[in-house]
């Protein structure tokens, strides 16, 4: 299960989150309705910001790959950008955007 982080006590079973927040999890929800493999991609060096959405993702049953780009021009004004392709999907991770 995941929960945003909201203190130092962590319960059991429970990976508290730095990145990710419950809007955000229901954006990936809605976003990657249909879809079995993801491949994301996240802007820039945020530290937990891709292995989180990945985490995320396989814990709901979705197949994800991760890398790191660089930049991208223009930038995403959102955090999280879909293309999709049949059953698959690239997502962009932009830890800054949209803040």
């Amino acid at each position: 299960m995941f929960r945003p982080m909201q203190s130092d006590d962590t319960p059991s079973g429970e990976m508290p989150l730095d990145f990710l927040t419950l809007d955000d999890a229901l954006i990936l929800r809605q976003g990657l309705r249909g879809v079995q493999i993801v491949d994301v991609r996240q802007i820039g060096d945020h530290p937990s910001a891709g292995p989180e959405v990945v985490a995320f993702l396989e814990a709901e049953g979705l197949e994800a790959s991760f890398r790191t780009i660089g930049r991208m021009v223009p930038p995403p004004l959102r955090r999280f950008v879909f293309r999709y392709s049949g059953n698959r999907a690239e997502l962009t991770v932009t830890p800054g955007a949209g803040l």
